[in-house]
């Protein structure tokens, strides 16, 4: 994961090498009102194949390219949004190869992304001063639901961090899931603490970590959190 270039979140190398131990999975997390409003998503179903390909164009500049040759994201405009008084305009996205779609805030940049087959990740930058990150799992989405779990809480033990909350029932536009509230030590001077919600999804075909990693106090961005949570489509 890259970091904020911001002093709330200057430096996370301790979430960094929390990525997926296996292939780059990890966490996922909101302070508690946003729990409470995360919890209320609600989906199910879904396509059981992704697109072959999508009929639109390739996203560049401030959208988040970080290469010249290519680009992690797609814009996929039935997923745009206008702005209200509580959430910015959204675009919509698709991500990972056509395998995941979202709609997101304009103002979020791309800060990190790989699309290595098993490893694929990718974070965005919020000017609101936290990040965004959604992390492809190698676990079969065939295996019983508990044991995913006992080895994501697994990862996250010998990882040093402490579970606050977990196992919360969440849901996307066609994914059900499970949302921890997660803290860890960030190794800067003074030693401080970061937290992150994690949300581990599930689809027919696969598994995924959304990780939010805020401050204490997120209370503001609860709204644009939970609208590109409800928005996430996964095949």
């Amino acid at each position: 994961m890259r970091h904020l270039g911001m002093p709330m979140l200057a430096h996370v190398p301790a979430f960094r090498a929390r990525r997926p131990l296996a292939a780059g999975a990890g966490r996922a997390g909101v302070a508690c009102v946003a729990v409470a409003a995360i919890a209320l998503l609600a989906g199910c179903g879904g396509s059981p194949t992704a697109p072959r390909q999508d009929d639109v164009f390739y996203l560049h500049g401030a959208a988040g390219t970080l290469s010249k040759d290519s680009s992690f994201e797609v814009y996929f405009p039935p997923l745009d949004a206008p702005a209200t008084d509580r959430v910015p305009r959204r675009i919509g996205v698709g991500l990972m190869n056509g395998d995941v779609r979202m709609s997101r805030p304009m103002d979020w940049n791309v800060g990190g992304a790989d699309y290595t087959p098993e490893r694929r990740f990718i974070t965005y930058q919020s000017p609101r001063q936290f990040l965004f990150s959604i992390y492809e799992r190698i676990d079969s989405p065939d295996e019983p639901w508990p044991d995913v779990l006992k080895r994501y809480e697994a990862d996250l033990e010998e990882q040093g961090a402490e579970i606050l909350s977990g196992r919360a029932p969440v849901a996307t536009a066609n994914t059900q899931g499970r949302s921890y509230l997660v803290k860890a030590k960030i190794p800067s001077k003074p030693v401080s603490d970061a937290f992150a919600h994690e949300i581990l999804l599930r689809s027919p075909r696969r598994i995924l970590l959304v990780q939010i990693v805020h401050h204490e106090n997120v209370d503001a961005n609860a709204d644009e959190i939970t609208a590109a949570l409800q928005s996430l489509t996964v095949y």
